[in-house]
């Protein structure tokens, strides 16, 4: 299929869930095409959440993204900036993640290898319109090891060079040399 999914996702799911609402419905189309991107990328990069999501009775935000209350939360207040509430865009992105699963089924198939590999074709359109802001809210959800602690880098230690003290050798030599001596005295 060569239809753009985010074209196709804003003609048949953002216009659904639009068109029954009276209030901000352009602001509500605005954050439902900022979101596409988002879904569709995470779908990408884990093609395991399609299986998951669709087994949801109702998939949500939170589902999408693990169940990591930091990144749905920041992902909100991105969305949301402007007139319309946290509440109420996490409850038009929740009506628009299943009607989004339904849609790809419907258009694509129903397996999951259909979906990934149209969306697979359509990966450069899809990163294009990728929020800037994305990665820094992704990076929320990485675990963090507080017991990590960098290692502290040392110089290696190199012993200094010994110098034998300089009295050594003639206290050596005499030393011999009276040897010798005394050596030479008993011999004769």
């Amino acid at each position: 299929m060569s239809t753009n999914p985010m074209e196709l996702l804003k003609q048949k799911v953002s216009m659904v869930i639009v068109n029954d609402q009276t209030s901000l419905m352009n602001e509500k189309n605005d954050i439902l095409s900022r979101f596409y991107p988002i879904l569709l990328s995470r779908f990408l990069v884990k093609p395991e959440l399609v299986d998951q999501l669709k087994e949801k009775l109702t998939p949500s935000v939170y589902d999408l993204f693990e169940k990591n209350d930091q990144v749905k939360n920041a992902l909100l207040l991105r969305l949301a900036a402007g007139r319309v509430s946290i509440a109420e865009v996490e409850k038009t992105l929740n009506r628009a993640i299943p009607k989004s699963l339904a849609v790809l089924s419907n258009e694509i198939g129903d397996d999951t290898v259909s979906i990934i590999y149209y969306l697979r074709e359509h990966k450069n359109s899809i990163n294009a319109l990728l929020p800037t802001w994305m990665n820094e809210v992704l990076i929320l959800g990485q675990p963090t090891n507080q017991q990590f602690v960098p290692p502290i880098l040392t110089m290696p230690v190199t012993p200094k060079d010994q110098k034998q003290p300089k009295a050594f050798p003639f206290f050596a030599l005499i030393f011999a040399s009276f040897s010798l001596l005394w050596l030479y005295q008993i011999s004769k």
